[in-house]
């Protein structure tokens, strides 16, 4: 049951299955229609043959017994008269008005038995013209009551139709076989070109589900020569294309452009607030509380700014990182410092033993840069009482740095898109945040040759594991 209900679902989920599905359909119709009235057409023909053969002898004995003068000629040449017009497969007889029947006693021409009881059985009204098929013997016969003649008798006819249903039947066979080959090479030939027909649309639905911003600008396809629907389908698809392309690159010049202009400002701001709060120690402890916090929030929006221009400049081609030997066993111990006292968090460290090398492929500035954004995400959704680990290790291939922290953890659905641009987990709701951090993180990563991803369960935390090229 649910195999079958696969089955169907997977036929017409689809539009080539459904366009096979419809054309198989036609196509079966049509030959059980051609079928059906060819096997019609068949019946007919034996019957008309039988019937045109009944009439044809039926009307030489009928004239022929009207020249000689019946009915004063005597039964027996009567009799005479009906073995001369009977055949190997025409029998014919006469029923008096009595009911006396007067048939055929040629040896050479043997009647079924039973055949004349059948026939006029067939016939108890005794409506001339009528015809009748009956089976006798596992033959096939017509009969028919042909006329009345003068003298009131009532004269039958009879042939077997069996061996030209035969003929028929062969002849039907043959043109059975030959539309059933026909049929398969039509099914082939319709599977071949509605594939070829809706090639175009899977080409399209493929191209759709794997466009990315970075895509844009190669993601317009050759317009087909076949349908016009699928052609003007494939304009469009290549104008809204196009414009998304340009949207794109309008926004990235307008973020590029707003990160920029606001760097200066934010700069400055930043500068007199360290300045107030370092010469007014005369100032309340509450003031300078709320001055902290707004320097605090300053430097996030730098932080958040210098997100933004580096992916403006990866997405133009302009990111710039070094690829060169970073001993990270004393960049780590700087970080934990410097983080432990800003954020007043317990940031235990784990590194190798001293003989075994700490130094990795990358950017000393780029990579404490991924350092600080994981470590201010950790702290942002974990307790404060709760420690963010830090392990440095050697891995099969290479150096492996995991963050770790003990706070809300991802949802499962959220984990295949943490790296995605302004993407926020179902769990963030009340934090403030702009989903670009960690797509930095991995962007970073990426152009320094190493890579990043997570490991995390709802409410039990999250661990951020990096890798990165050892030297050689």
């Amino acid at each position: 049951m649910n195999r079958s209900g696969t089955w169907r679902s997977r036929l017409m989920a689809t539009m080539l299955g459904q366009l096979q599905l419809a054309t198989y359909t036609a196509v079966m119709l049509g030959f059980t229609g051609a079928t059906s009235t060819g096997l019609w057409l068949s019946e007919r023909s034996r019957l008309s043959v039988g019937q045109d053969r009944l009439v044809s002898a039926s009307e030489s004995l009928a004239v022929r017994l009207k020249e000689e003068g019946h009915p004063n000629k005597n039964e027996q040449v009567i009799l005479q008269e009906l073995q001369e017009h009977s055949s190997g497969r025409t029998k014919l007889w006469l029923e008096k008005p009595d009911g006396k029947l007067l048939t055929p006693r040629r040896d050479h021409l043997p009647m079924p038995d039973g055949l004349l009881k059948a026939a006029m059985a067939a016939n108890p009204q005794r409506n001339p013209g009528q015809s009748h098929l009956i089976s006798l013997q596992e033959r096939d016969y017509l009969t028919m009551l042909n006329r009345r003649l003068e003298s009131g008798d009532e004269l039958w006819s009879s042939t077997e139709i069996s061996r030209l249903g035969a003929a028929q039947n062969e002849f039907l066979a043959w043109m059975i076989l030959i539309w059933g080959g026909s049929l398969g090479a039509s099914l082939l030939l319709v599977s071949l070109l509605v594939r070829k027909i809706t090639r175009p649309l899977q080409e399209l639905s493929k191209r759709s589900a794997e466009l990315t911003a970075e895509g844009l600008q190669t993601a317009a396809l050759p317009v087909p020569r076949g349908p016009e629907e699928l052609s003007q389908l494939t304009r469009t698809y290549n104008a809204l294309t196009e414009r998304l392309a340009q949207s794109w690159s309008q926004q990235r010049q307008f973020v590029s452009a707003v990160s920029h202009e606001l760097q200066a400002p934010l700069t400055l701001v930043s500068g007199s607030l360290k300045r107030v709060i370092r010469k007014a120690p005369e100032l309340e402890a509450q003031l300078v509380q709320r001055l902290q916090d707004a320097e605090d929030e300053t430097v996030g929006m730098q932080q958040l700014l210098n997100d933004l221009l580096d992916l403006s400049r990866s997405d133009s081609g302009r990111l710039q990182v070094k690829q060169e030997p970073v001993d990270l066993r004393p960049l780590l111990k700087e970080v934990v410092r410097a983080q432990g006292a800003a954020l007043d968090r317990e940031l235990p460290l784990e590194l190798p033993s001293e003989g075994h090398s700490t130094t990795a492929l990358g950017d000393a500035a780029r990579l404490r840069q991924v350092l600080l954004n994981l470590i201010e995400n950790a702290h942002k959704y974990s307790p404060p009482e709760q420690p963010i680990q830090l392990r440095l290790r050697s891995g099969s291939n290479g150096l492996v740095l995991e963050v770790e922290d003990r706070g809300i953890g991802i949802p499962l659905p959220d984990q295949a898109y943490v790296f995605d641009r302004f993407h926020r987990g179902a769990n963030t709701t009340g934090q403030s945040g702009s989903g670009v951090g960690l797509s930095v993180v991995k962007l970073l990563l990426e152009a320094m040759g190493g890579s990043i991803d997570v490991r995390s369960e709802p409410g039990m935390g999250s661990c951020f594991r990096i890798q990165l090229r050892r030297t050689p």
